[in-house]
């Protein structure tokens, strides 16, 4: 039979196996919290602008950011066709994957078009004998990086902002265009996260520049991005012009993390108990206890 002290040794060492057990628990979120997220979910919306003298203002810019915020918890979770950079370029090809509407072009557009004496109907017009027949390039392209709560120096929300030309027949001639845009991760594959809308571009015109606002909601792991993009000339299959982190250090090692990753934690102080028999414990109690039963044992050796 045990004695007194050989229990309390043997319910000492199962209280501190449970505490181990415990403190496993607690800590194994962040030991899983670097695996993939099956679902990826980003909001985007675009708009034209004049250079980047007319880039939105941060205050206007922030407004703008909680309204992707608030359209991406009422997002429903989609499983994305063709997601894969490849994937897309084929499925346009092949005619299964369908172009933006031409009415989306938005009111900004249409100033431009009054500006340089072009209406609407002249630009389809002109547009319905050159397609396929000219040559496009993004010129240049930047990107501005915004939120991070956390404060870990990786950002939930992104800006991209590029200006695409058209060389055609006349000076400044005007161009439908859209891009897909995708991003890679840390040199992995590009995946997309947002095609724009129909605008219009003006041969190689500075004024016709447009920019991407996107706040990732979910699934994207704290690491770095490169961006690319594609140009498509509205009533064309193929890519028309192409601008990556290859060609553009702007669109490179873009430090990004999803809104579900930058959570800002409060740090809470929590005392530890430990359980013996039917009686509470501190650790420092335990270890004069210990301390207390290898003392006992040595006097009683000596007395032996």
């Amino acid at each position: 039979m045990k004695s007194h002290y050989e229990l309390l040794l043997d319910q000492t060492k199962q209280a501190a196996l449970a505490t181990m057990v415990i403190a496993g628990l607690t800590l194994s979120p962040l030991a899983t919290a670097d695996e993939p997220v099956q679902t990826m979910r980003a909001v985007s919306e675009g708009r034209m602008t004049k250079g980047q003298l007319d880039s939105f203002s941060i205050e206007d810019k922030h407004k703008q950011i909680e309204i992707l915020k608030s359209n991406a918890k009422q997002q429903l979770t989609v499983k994305k066709q063709f997601f894969e950079r490849d994937a897309r370029i084929a499925a346009y090809q092949q005619g299964q994957l369908t172009q933006p509407v031409l009415s989306s072009i938005s009111p900004q557009q249409t100033a431009v078009d009054t500006k340089g004496n072009i209406g609407r109907t002249q630009v389809q017009q002109a547009q319905q004998s050159v397609i396929g027949y000219r040559d496009f390039a993004i010129f240049q392209a930047y990107s501005r990086l915004f939120d991070d709560l956390d404060e870990d120096g990786f950002y939930q929300t992104f800006s991209v902002t590029f200006d695409a030309d058209v060389y055609g027949y006349t000076l400044n001639e005007p161009a439908n265009v859209y891009a897909e845009m995708y991003l890679s991760r840390n040199g992995g594959p590009w995946e997309h996260y947002y095609t724009t809308d129909v605008f219009t571009i003006y041969g190689q015109s500075e004024d016709d520049d447009f920019e991407v606002l996107t706040t990732l909601s979910q699934g994207y792991q704290t690491d770095y991005y490169d961006v690319l993009i594609d140009l498509y000339e509205y009533g064309y299959p193929e890519v028309v012009a192409t601008l990556s982190a290859d060609e553009a250090d702007g669109l490179y090692a873009l430090a990004l993390e999803s809104h579900d990753r930058d959570v800002v934690y409060e740090q809470e102080i929590v005392e530890e108990v430990v359980i013996v028999g039917g009686g509470s414990l501190s650790w420092g109690a335990l270890i004069l206890l210990i301390a207390g039963l290898f003392s006992r044992r040595g006097m009683k050796q000596k007395i032996d």
